[in-house]
């Protein structure tokens, strides 16, 4: 059985503070993919290369979608900033499959000048084109309130 959450409490995180545990994790994940690259610093094989960088891609999009699924729908910068990614109708942490189809949502957000990310500072549950796809929301942790069971079947 699922928790129920007070609807009128959900805040949802804006396009700024989204921005920043973006920047974070980002600044993370561009450390690991140099400490994956120091071992290999050349290849004279152009094919090596591609399939090397090809590889760490894959890795870092499932560390990604991993960090979602099991750190209660959040990176380190989205717990850093305490905001999470959830469901967006019964406010519950995603699944691998809604994080892999909101991890494929990034590439429409990007296209044409990242307006799909741009969206986030205009609509009003704050959600981009990838949210949106993959029907999900960010919102603050702090306003994700239990309802109280009354305990009269409502």
């Amino acid at each position: 059985m699922s928790t129920k959450y007070d609807e009128t409490k959900v805040e949802y995180a804006g396009f700024i503070i989204r921005w920043v545990a973006f920047t974070i994790d980002n600044a993370i994940l561009a450390f690991i993919t140099i400490m994956l690259l120091f071992p290999f610093p050349t290849f004279e094989d152009g094919t090596l290369v591609g399939i090397h960088r090809t590889l760490i891609t894959l890795l870092l999009i499932f560390l990604t979608i991993t960090f979602w699924v099991k750190y209660d729908g959040a990176t380190p910068g989205k717990k850093l900033m305490n905001i999470k990614i959830v469901n967006e109708d019964d406010f519950e942490t995603i699944d691998f499959k809604t994080g892999a189809k909101r991890y494929l949502g990034y590439i429409f957000s990007s296209i044409i000048f990242l307006i799909g990310f741009l969206m986030v500072a205009f609509k009003s549950k704050k959600q981009g084109l990838h949210d949106i796809f993959s029907k999900t929301a960010v919102v603050y942790t702090d306003s994700l309130v239990e309802l109280q069971n009354r305990g009269d079947g409502k």
